[in-house]
């Protein structure tokens, strides 16, 4: 689980630094850098699989990803950094990898430093495909330290002989070192993370269903749940939870139209078979996101944008609890970002219900002196919600939650108080 992410100069985010929790709820204003926050997950997992170029070429290159700086002068430093705490069932115990890209107008970076500790790969076949076991007994720190081309350390008994140089100024040493031995472990848990917003109509129509992990956009979202009811845990746990939002769907299965992979819908109350073009988005995207979260190994940390887009409020309840349920479990926990608007999603994931089962927290994107940051909601407004003073919908709607109270503008409280007496006392006991 991701313990600390700091991030400096990430398009819009001009400085971020946040200690988030099994499940996070990220609010905001229109354009106050929510998508942007998402993208940091994505780039931060695409450097490390991918590798560093293409991981900003896929989001509009070097300039577009480094915080535009207005007139001459050298562009601002971008910089990640990120902290993980133990996860035994992926090998990790704790971690913290940085790195820094330099002020050149080309792609180069200044410096990067990883300290980790890890659990050895044990022989054997893994009980989850793709997923290798672990000797959680034992436990080898992973350390380097690079400047520029230079190797400033290297832990030689653990990473092997120790590099002249770094060859590859465009390259991350994660990335080129993190294919093969202990890196490995390191390199798979930050790449396995993954964003996704869903556009259920292009899942529909998308002829090529692809292979591999759920695409972003969900285009290959057909394809990615056929493979997910190939597994027969998987599928009867899919479907539980499916039908807890969705009661009247009975089965889903694979199928065809001519040569185009589909899904085949059957109702239990009409007894109608629909395909996967003729049902709701709403259904499409739940069932994908349900996918995602509910395969044997799901990735470790999954951010959602907007997840209500298209969701029934009873459905997106299911869904909340799903994620809460799978980020404590023992083994292949999720650690989740939602973005949202939502105030079905506040009074879920804020609620004293929620938090009692559930680590959660809510962080604010908002803008601060000509950029935006992403920082933990006002102390005081998390106070009152777990004091129940209102609930937190009434603090999201009154805005308390993205400025501060004490910056609030409430014009008429009078109106606010036929809604909420409590909530109207504490926001006059402390203006």
């Amino acid at each position: 689980m991701i313990t600390r992410l700091i991030l400096r100069n990430f398009k819009s985010l001009r400085k971020v630094d946040v200690r988030p929790q099994a499940v996070n709820l990220v609010i905001g204003a229109n354009g106050s850098g929510k998508s942007n926050f998402a993208d940091a997950f994505q780039f931060i997992a695409q450097a490390c699989h991918l590798g560093l170029k293409e991981a900003l070429d896929n989001l509009g290159g070097l300039e577009e990803v480094r915080t535009r700086k207005a007139g001459a002068g050298k562009p601002p430093q971008l910089h990640v950094g990120i902290e993980l705490g133990k996860d035994a069932s992926r090998g990790l115990y704790r971690g913290r990898y940085e790195f820094t890209l330099s002020q050149s107008k080309h792609l180069e970076v200044d410096t990067e430093q990883l300290d980790a500790e890890v659990f050895p790969f044990t022989p054997g076949k893994p009980r989850v495909q793709g997923v290798p076991r672990f000797k959680t007994n034992a436990r080898l720190r992973l350390a380097f330290t690079r400047r520029r081309s230079t190797i400033a350390a290297w832990t030689e008994d653990t990473l092997g002989a120790r590099p002249m140089e770094a060859d590859d100024p465009q390259q991350l040493l994660l990335h080129a070192y993190g294919r093969v031995g202990q890196l490995r472990t390191v390199a798979n848990y930050l790449g396995a993370m993954r964003v996704y917003n869903i556009d259920a109509p292009l899942a529909k129509h998308t002829l090529n269903s692809g292979e591999g992990e759920l695409a972003r956009n969900g285009a290959n979202l057909i394809g990615f749940v056929r493979r997910a009811l190939a597994d027969e845990p998987t599928a009867h746990r899919l479907m539980d939870r499916l039908r807890d939002a969705v009661p009247y769907i009975e089965r889903i299965v694979p199928d065809r139209i001519l040569s185009m992979p589909t899904l085949r819908f059957h109702e239990r109350d009409t007894g109608l078979d629909f395909f996967a073009t003729q049902v709701s988005d709403g259904t499409l995207r739940l069932l994908g996101l349900l996918a995602v979260f509910l395969q044997p190994a799901p990735p470790p940390v999954v951010v959602v944008e907007e997840p209500e887009n298209a969701l029934h409020a009873e459905a997106l309840k299911e869904f909340l609890r799903s994620i809460g349920s799978v980020s404590q479990e023992e083994q292949f926990p999720t650690q989740t970002f939602l973005t949202s608007h939502s105030p079905v999603i506040a009074d879920v994931v804020l609620g004293l219900d929620y938090q009692a089962q559930v680590k959660t927290t809510c962080f604010v994107a908002r803008r601060r002196e000509g950029g935006a940051t992403v920082e933990e909601a006002a102390p005081h407004v998390m106070a009152a919600i777990r004091k129940n003073l209102g609930r937190p919908s009434d603090f999201l709607r009154e805005g308390a939650l993205g400025e501060g109270l004490r910056q609030t503008k409430v014009c008429d409280l009078s109106e606010a108080r036929k809604r909420n007496s409590s909530l109207v006392t504490f926001l006059e006991g402390i203006a």
